[in-house]
């Protein structure tokens, strides 16, 4: 089922203007009024379609985890982790070409709790297809998730701040090699990494 034309319209003047706003307003002094002013929509339409400033937040958070999980999440996950450069190539592409509101969502200190979302986001739809590969307790699913999606996205952020500099393929190794020796012990029990 597709969205009406008039929804897209309205989403993305919503969303543009959201984004254009981020840059310079703290994400507390963003109103609703102001928000439909900049994106020239009637609040009685954003009411029809978000309850709030966080509910319409939240879209952001769901577009980027539900994008980060399809590039993340390819099953069975014991072919893809024992492979992880994959992945990485893939999410590396994805912030390049998606630089500019994703990037700054995940390094702003004032919208860094959409980021955290996004990680929690991302953090379960892995552990599950984690649990699903391999042996592992639900517990040890999400903590092996966690640790690399919170790893990754750290590295991201000092890279992308530029308080480390390295190219593509030294950043790479560096994740690679984080994630492979922190999960070698709770997925290499019965499985090989």
């Amino acid at each position: 089922m597709s969205t009406d034309r008039r929804v897209r319209k309205t989403t993305t003047a919503l969303k543009d203007a959201f984004r254009e706003m981020a840059r310079n307003t703290s994400y507390h002094d963003i109103t609703i009024q102001a928000l439909t002013e900049k994106a020239n929509v009637n609040r009685k339409t954003f009411y029809l379609h978000y309850d709030s400033i966080e509910d319409f937040a939240n879209t952001f958070v769901d577009e980027l985890a539900d994008q980060l999980i399809k590039i993340i999440v390819i099953k069975p996950m014991n072919k893809t982790l024992s492979q992880p450069g994959i992945i990485f190539d893939k999410v590396f592409d994805f912030f390049e070409q998606s630089r500019e509101f994703y990037t700054f969502m995940i390094t702003s200190d004032e919208y860094s709790f959409l980021s955290r979302k996004v990680e929690s986001k991302v953090s379960k739809s892995l552990a599950q297809a984690i649990s699903e590969s391999y042996q592992v307790s639900k517990a040890d699913a999400y903590i092996s998730s966690s640790f690399m999606i919170r790893n990754t996205m750290m590295l991201f952020r000092l890279r992308i701040n530029s308080e480390v500099e390295m190219t593509r393929d030294e950043f790479k190794d560096r994740i690679i090699r984080l994630d492979k020796s922190g999960l070698r012990t709770f997925l290499n029990r019965n499985n090989s990494l």
